[in-house]
């Protein structure tokens, strides 16, 4: 095993949001590389979704293995966003009305990174000289925000996403408003 490991499924879906993990997932290599004690070596593991190691990424949303130079383990999500407002989101219902990733995920961690340079969310394009660099990020401990959810320590707010064909909910609350004790890293302008 490498010290990070991506799990990517192979499909024929390849849209901008695609293209922007793809384009980005260094630059939060190299923020893993200085929060974490992580291993050398990287990989990535293309499968198909019938595959068994595909149940990571689509059943289990886990999108990375984090291994430690001790050789313990820790799994991630992550969420590339272009959005004007720095958010951690979490689908809470899917299109088809099943429930979100909020209820589904196992990740220990969620890494959410905003870069707003590459992507023109307003006008649905890529800029003319797109930047690949985060502007605002934040990593999280996912079963703290979840211990202070139940606890009513978080003040969630939803909204509907009917972008894309898109009928998603999502449940948010902006990076400033995430509980200390939930917070791993961040770099917020």
């Amino acid at each position: 095993m490498s010290g990070i490991t991506r799990i990517n499924i192979v499909s024929n879906w390849n849209d901008w949001r695609t293209e922007l993990a793809r384009r980005h997932s260094e630059q939060a290599d190299a923020i893993y590389r200085g929060v974490f004690n992580i291993a050398d070596g990287k990989q990535e593991i293309k499968v198909s979704k019938d595959e068994a190691m595909a149940r990571y990424d689509w059943k289990e949303g886990i999108d990375v293995i984090l291994e430690m130079k001790s050789g313990a383990r820790m799994t991630l999500q992550e969420k590339y966003l272009t959005f004007d407002k720095s958010t951690i989101t979490f689908e809470e219902t899917k299109t088809s009305g099943e429930k979100g990733a909020w209820y589904y995920c196992t990740a220990q961690y969620y890494f959410v990174g905003y870069t707003r340079e590459y992507w023109d969310w307003r006008n649905r394009q890529t800029y003319p000289n797109p930047i690949t660099a985060f502007q605002d990020w934040i990593l999280i401990d996912l079963p703290a925000i979840h211990r202070e959810s139940e606890r009513n320590n978080i003040m969630w707010k939803y909204q509907v996403n009917g972008k894309d064909g898109r009928k998603s909910t999502f449940r948010y609350i902006n990076f400033l408003d995430v509980p200390d004790c939930c917070i791993i890293g961040k770099a917020q302008r």
